[in-house]
């Protein structure tokens, strides 16, 4: 499933995925649960995966997402910051930056609407909220509210437009509108406009401390659901959207928002009606946490900050408990909406699993897909492992049940049973019930000898104890023998093989493992014959030094291609071949099978990971 393939659907997430409920999560929250009871992942300037002539994250200022809209909503993102500008389907902007999409045409608001409405066909349990701003000074409170009244009208049933806030069974299948526009022009009319957080930007501009602003206290009267009767209510919005900081810096406002709202108690209110009666209700508080912010005082930017905020998100025991039981009772309490920047799979996860608190009758399990068939190298352990079939994405790993099985390649094509361990964004192992049998086929390790030992070589001693060859690898005691074989140069190259007890004489030979031998051998194979060339200098009659001191004048040690390089090698303990007279020494090399007791880390590189687009 590549990341750029427009076919990739829900079903494929579900499927392949070790995030199974990312794209339904909502499913398994009971009905009765109002939508600020809730934790809700969600991106701050959603977006802005691609912008106008600037894309590199780690330097712009105006990239806030690693993934398009269609990935977001499968990763479980479910609160969307649309910032809208000009032209009748107004293009979705950041500021004076238009966005694009993956074909490189300009992102508009049909396009966004699109992406919900194809996903929500898809997953009907599930509900999305998108606060709509006016995004530059390219748009108008008018041109907004023509281009969003001509949505609506195009798409009757897709908006929740009331001030109350519903519970999840209300909404599920459409849309909650939050705004941020004025309405203003001929289209006002015929339509409800859902909650107004126009006042947004002043109020947070005038509020002091780093508490939670109160940026709505809407009550009133207002008709809710089919039945056309007016009701009371009393929505108050409290948000948190300090930006203009460090990653550092906001790491307490973060913190402040998610302790006042696990601890914000909701009262009952007065509520006058036309006759000036007054009414008792519940209210209802919702809390919009962001945790973006750029850091361009200090050199940085959305990328650097988020780096530095979510790996904070991560360890926070409001999104992932540590055991204690001050945490775990955190743990119970919804923390609202959090919109953050550059949100994965883990972190989306990380925040809307805490709603299974409330259903235990639900636990996230892993991708119902067994690989049909995997692929590995002898001595390493699955975590190494690559698929021939069966795909995934997230972080979870298969591994074998058996812990006690070693892998080795005369077990090459046999089934072994293998289970799934889902491993959350702390690395927190879980092993889940997807359990089977599955065929491995177990291909030879690869070694590479690397000769030491090459100087000081001198006619009249054995040169063969004088040679070691150590395989490069994971060798340790299997038995596994090199086949070393000892050659005349031949203008810079091996040349003709030297005979049996043929002696060393003054000038240059070749050295050469060209093959394995030993009960284990099997499991391995050279990369190379691994040819390096030396020199031997002629030694004295007495034994002393030769006529070059007694020194090779060229000692050399093999590269990674076989070829001999020539120069001084530092050597080390030489080892015996074990003859001194053979020409093809048999040299004792270490070799282990690993016990595969691991887990296989099925690689979720983001980049490759599976979504929908237009």
């Amino acid at each position: 499933m590549k990341k750029n393939d427009a076919t990739v659907s829900s079903l494929d997430w579900i499927t392949y995925s070790s995030y199974v409920d990312g794209p339904c999560w909502m499913k398994y929250v009971d009905d009765n649960k109002f939508l600020d009871e809730l934790s809700i992942p969600g991106t701050h300037d959603s977006g802005t995966c691609s912008v106008d002539n600037d894309t590199e994250p780690q330097s712009s200022q105006v990239k806030c997402q690693q993934d398009y809209i269609p990935t977001q909503l499968l990763e479980g993102i479910r609160y969307f910051d649309i910032r809208l500008g000009k032209g009748d389907d107004p293009g979705i902007d950041h500021g004076i930056f238009y966005l694009l999409k993956k074909d490189g045409n300009y992102l508009h608001l049909s396009d966004v609407i699109g992406y919900f409405k194809t996903f929500l066909n898809e997953n009907p349990s599930e509900a999305l909220i998108m606060l709509a701003s006016r995004g530059n000074d390219e748009a108008t409170d008018e041109s907004i509210t023509t281009a969003f009244a001509k949505v609506m009208a195009d798409n009757p049933n897709l908006f929740y437009t009331s001030s109350h806030v519903p519970t999840l069974g209300e909404v599920r299948g459409k849309i909650v509108l939050l705004r941020r526009f004025g309405l203003a022009g001929n289209s006002v009319s015929g339509h409800t406009w859902g909650l107004d957080l126009t006042q947004w930007d002043d109020k947070i501009k005038a509020h002091s401390g780093q508490s939670m602003c109160l940026v709505q206290d809407a009550r009133g009267f207002e008709a809710i659901g089919e039945t056309g009767n007016e009701e009371p209510y009393c929505t108050k919005v409290y948000a948190q959207d300090k930006y203009k900081l460090t990653g550092t810096d906001k790491l307490s406002w973060v913190d402040n928002a998610l302790k006042e709202t696990t601890g914000r108690t909701c009262n009952k209110v007065d509520v006058v009606d036309d006759a000036e009666a007054e009414v008792q209700v519940q209210e209802r508080c919702w809390s919009i946490n962001y945790t973006s912010c750029t850091g361009l005082s200090h050199g940085g930017n959305p990328f650097t900050s988020a780096r530095v905020v979510n790996e904070h998100l991560y360890k926070s025991p409001y999104i992932n408990p540590s055991g204690t039981e001050d945490t775990k009772s955190d743990y119970l309490k919804h923390i609202g909406i959090i919109a953050s920047d550059f949100v994965d799979a883990a972190l989306a996860r990380s925040i809307y699993q805490r709603n299974y608190n409330y259903d235990t009758k639900h636990t996230q399990s892993a991708s119902c897909c067994l690989p049909t068939r995997m692929r590995m190298t002898y001595g390493d352990s699955l975590s190494d492992a690559s698929l021939q079939d069966g795909k995934t994405v997230g972080e979870g790993h298969f591994r074998l049940v058996d812990s006690s099985n070693v892998l080795n390649v005369a077990a090459s094509g046999h089934a072994f049973t293998i289970e799934y361990v889902d491993v959350d964004a702390l690395g927190n192992e879980t092993v889940t019930g997807l359990q089977g049998s599955v065929p491995i086929d177990i291909d030879p390790r690869a070694l590479t000898p690397h000769f030491e030992g090459l100087e000081g070589l001198k006619a009249g001693e054995d040169v063969r104890t004088k040679v070691a060859a150590l395989l490069e690898g994971k060798l340790e005691n299997d038995a596994c023998t090199a086949q070393l074989e000892f050659v005349h140069d031949a203008d810079g190259a091996p040349g003709t093989a030297m005979v049996e007890g043929e002696a060393f004489t003054a000038g240059t030979y070749w050295v050469r493992a060209n093959g394995l031998l030993g009960d284990a051998a099997q499991n391995y194979k050279l990369a190379n014959d691994g040819a390096a060339s030396f020199t031997v200098a002629a030694s004295s009659s007495a034994g002393g030094t030769g006529t070059d001191g007694g020194t090779g004048s060229n000692a050399g040690s093999a590269d990674k291609n076989g070829k001999g390089n020539k120069g001084k090698n530092s050597g080390g303990k030489l080892a015996d071949t074990g003859d001194g007279s053979g020409i093809a020494a048999g040299l004792a090399a270490a070799a282990v099978a690993t016990t595969v007791a691991g887990a296989a880390m099925l690689a979720n590189d983001r980049e490759d990971n599976g979504d929908v687009d237009d």
